[in-house]
């Protein structure tokens, strides 16, 4: 459960990152 929920938190900062450099750019 807890490495589900750290799997879940990193893959939500990747998509954002994503998004924030797609937004950038």
């Amino acid at each position: 459960m807890q490495n589900h929920s750290q799997l879940v938190m990193t893959t939500t900062i990747i998509i954002t990152d994503i998004t924030h450099v797609g937004a950038g750019c």
